[in-house]
C-alpha cells in the first residue's frame, strides 16, 4: 500500500495535469459546484484553481499561475483559499500538491464530531493506513486568514496529512496528486460507511491499528 511518489523532489506539475486531476476529483463528487479547490507546485511558481470556477470546468488557460510571494503572474483570479495553500507549501517544503475538498459525505460526517484530535472512527484499513486519527477544526469562515492559519498550523508536522473542517469539508496533502487523492478517497470511504451505519459500525479493533499505520513508508 505504499504511497505513489515517482516524482520526488523534482515535481513540478504541468497545467494539463493539474486540470486533469481537477476534472476526476469533480467526477469523484468530492467537489460540487464552485465549492473545492486544489493548488500544485510547478517550478519555483504555483499552480492554483481560480475563483468561482467549477472544477468540471478548469482548463489549462484559466488555471491562476503565480510566484512565490503568491502574486499573480498568470491566468485568472486565484481561488479565495489561495493563502491557506501558499502557507501550507510554503510550511511544508515536502509537500507538492494541496487539496481542499467538498464531498457530502465528508461534510456529513463532520457535522456528526466535535473538533478534536481524532473524528471518524478506525472503519477501514485505507482510512487508518492513510489518515487515522483524522484531526478536525471548528467552524471557520471559508477564505479568511483565521482558517488558513489554522489549517496551516495542524499539518506543519511532517507526519501531517489531512485535517477536516466541521460543516465545511476536507484539506488532504501529498507528495504527488495521487497521494493526495488516495488519501482523500480512503476518507470520503471511511466518511461514507459512518453516516450510512448512523455511526454504528464497528471500528478496527485498537490492537490492529498500529500494524496497519506501520505500513505506511515515512
Amino acid at each position: 500500500m505504499a504511497s505513489k511518489d515517482n516524482q520526488g523532489d523534482n515535481f513540478s506539475a504541468s497545467k494539463e495535469e493539474f486540470c486533469r486531476f481537477c476534472h476526476l476529483l469533480y467526477e469523484r463528487h468530492l467537489a460540487a459546484g464552485v465549492g473545492g479547490n486544489i493548488a500544485a507546485r510547478s517550478g519555483n511558481r504555483v499552480l492554483l484553481t481560480p475563483t468561482d470556477y467549477s472544477l468540471r470546468d478548469i482548463h489549462p488557460d484559466t488555471v491562476s499561475v503565480v510566484n512565490e510571494k503568491g502574486l499573480l503572474v498568470k491566468g485568472d483570479k486565484p481561488t479565495k483559499e489561495a493563502d491557506m495553500h501558499l502557507r501550507i507549501l510554503r510550511q511544508r517544503p515536502d509537500i507538492k500538491v494541496v487539496f481542499h475538498l467538498h464531498g457530502p459525505h465528508i461534510i456529513a460526517a463532520s457535522t456528526m464530531f466535535e473538533p478534536g484530535p481524532s473524528t471518524i472512527p478506525a472503519l477501514t484499513p485505507g482510512f487508518v493506513y492513510y489518515a487515522y486519527p483524522l484531526p478536525m477544526l471548528p467552524f471557520m469562515v471559508p477564505g479568511t486568514g483565521d482558517l488558513a492559519k489554522a489549517v496551516t498550523q495542524k499539518l506543519s508536522g511532517k507526519g501531517a496529512y489531512a485535517v477536516l473542517l466541521k460543516n465545511h469539508g476536507l484539506v488532504t496533502v501529498g507528495k504527488s496528486f495521487e497521494e493526495a487523492l488516495n488519501i482523500a478517497e480512503e476518507i470520503d470511504e471511511a466518511a461514507r460507511v459512518y453516516v450510512l451505519t448512523g455511526g454504528k459500525a464497528t471500528p478496527i479493533p485498537a490492537e490492529n491499528i498500529d500494524k496497519i499505520k506501520s505500513l505506511r513508508n515515512p
